[in-house]
């Protein structure tokens, strides 16, 4: 039990460091090896690589074809495209939410969540100064959209925290759907109530838009995008992949090749160097997919200690449904990572087998284990939160804490709603 509060301090604190995540991954993989009696080089030969080279080869195509299909509708115009027909739609009035639901239908039909934030980003801060708002919201009104509900409760989406737990559980994206709209309904509410009132008292307290250097550099970017590709055309793609996807009921990997060729045909001349666009999608895959691999690693060395075992006992056997302990500590895992993929995955692949065998629906495992992964993986050191806070030009000081009430406070609530109506509609067998 200390060998693995240890090893996890250590990610957490050496993550926190920006210390290179494979250096961090081996090395808490050592130590959790090393003070938990287990033979240090083996542990990392075997259990470490076998656990890295498992999750590589089972996602590395999703991986790579998600990032190209994000890239491919940055590169055509699409992503900004949609973000601005949306964001634009609600006015001034309700540019905030507007900004939310631009960035929540991009994320849900399967665009990379940092394709979203660069694309989303100058339309939305056009869209701020329009209605006078201050920036220190920006951040979190595009992290409410795009890390929240829509990558992870609503039922559907090719996103990675919905496609990970497929190959652990034999399920689909569209696994407890009921379940997963109900959750994503109450995160999206409480997202869109607390930004409106924060906008709200933003505007009581005299707070209004601050032009600096690099802000007017990024209007003067929205100005040079008027040319854009028609939103309703833009959204094809997108409506493709889902189609193929959840009604064909193909293979996640085939729906994003779908999306990916339609989007190609319909804008072709909007497209660049479609060389540079591969060669872009294949180092970011790979950096992607490597930096959750050596993560989740770290997590089957953890499952093969005596400790792993004395928790997943003492877990299990607390009263109330096993949702409950399966939900914390997956949720607890994608803290310690910074990363809901790879808490997931090293959740899925510790505990998968083990909450089965109690009689748990692999279905509702897969909307908790989702629900769970968005709960505690945006804390301060987690690469999405610091990309958008240096993209927006904040500080964790100024913005964070409208960052942590959507992606966090909320995230938790949707998590609790997904084990209460799981515990009812999917008892144990």
């Amino acid at each position: 039990m200390v060998a693995i509060v240890v090893s996890l301090i250590l990610l957490i604190f050496l993550s926190f460091k920006k210390i290179n995540i494979v250096v961090v991954g081996i090395l808490a993989a050592a130590v959790m090896a090393l003070l938990s009696g287990q033979p240090v080089l083996t542990a990392i030969k075997d259990s470490y690589m076998m656990g890295a080279a498992g999750f590589v080869q089972n996602n590395f195509l999703i991986f790579f074809f998600s990032v190209l299909f994000g890239k491919v509708m940055e590169e055509t115009g699409s992503a900004a495209s949609i973000a601005k027909f949306l964001a634009e739609k609600l006015g001034e009035k309700y540019a905030i939410l507007g900004v939310i639901f631009a960035g929540a239908v991009l994320v849900y039909g399967g665009v990379t969540t940092l394709v979203v934030v660069f694309s989303l980003y100058p339309i939305a801060l056009s869209l701020f100064k329009k209605a006078n708002l201050p920036r220190y919201l920006l951040p979190g009104a595009i992290a409410g959209g795009c890390f929240t509900f829509a990558c992870a409760n609503f039922p559907g989406t090719p996103n990675l925290v919905n496609v990970i737990p497929i190959q652990y559980l034999g399920t689909t994206t569209m696994a407890a759907p009921v379940v997963g709209i109900a959750a994503g309904l109450v995160v999206m509410l409480l997202v869109c109530v607390f930004f409106l009132r924060e906008a709200k008292k933003a505007k009581l307290r005299g707070d209004i838009f601050i032009d600096d250097e690099d802000t007017i550099k990024s209007l003067a970017k929205v100005n040079s995008i008027e040319k854009l590709p028609s939103p309703f055309v833009s959204v094809l793609p997108i409506i493709l992949i889902l189609v193929v996807l959840n009604i064909l009921k193909q293979d996640v990997i085939l729906a994003m090749l779908c999306g990916i060729i339609l989007c190609v045909i319909l804008f072709f001349k909007n497209l660049g160097n479609i060389l540079d666009i591969f060669n872009y999608s294949s180092k970011n895959a790979a950096i992607a997919i490597i930096n959750t691999a050596v993560v989740v690693g770290f997590g089957a060395v953890v499952k093969n200690s005596s400790g792993f075992q004395q928790l997943f006992d003492f877990s299990t056997n607390l009263k109330g449904s096993p949702l409950v302990s399966f939900g914390i500590m997956t949720t607890v895992l994608a803290g310690a990572c910074g990363s809901g993929s790879g808490g997931l995955g090293i959740a899925l692949e510790a505990m998968a087998s083990r909450y089965l065998a109690l009689g748990l629906s692999p279905e509702i495992l897969h909307r908790v284990g989702s629900a769970a992964s968005v709960g505690l993986d945006s804390l301060p050191h987690n690469g999405a939160v610091i990309t958008l806070l240096t993209i927006s030009g904040t500080t964790h000081k100024e913005a964070y804490k409208y960052i942590f009430f959507p992606t966090v406070v909320c995230t938790l609530a949707g998590l609790a709603v997904s084990i209460l109506l799981g515990t009812i509609l999917y008892p144990v067998l």
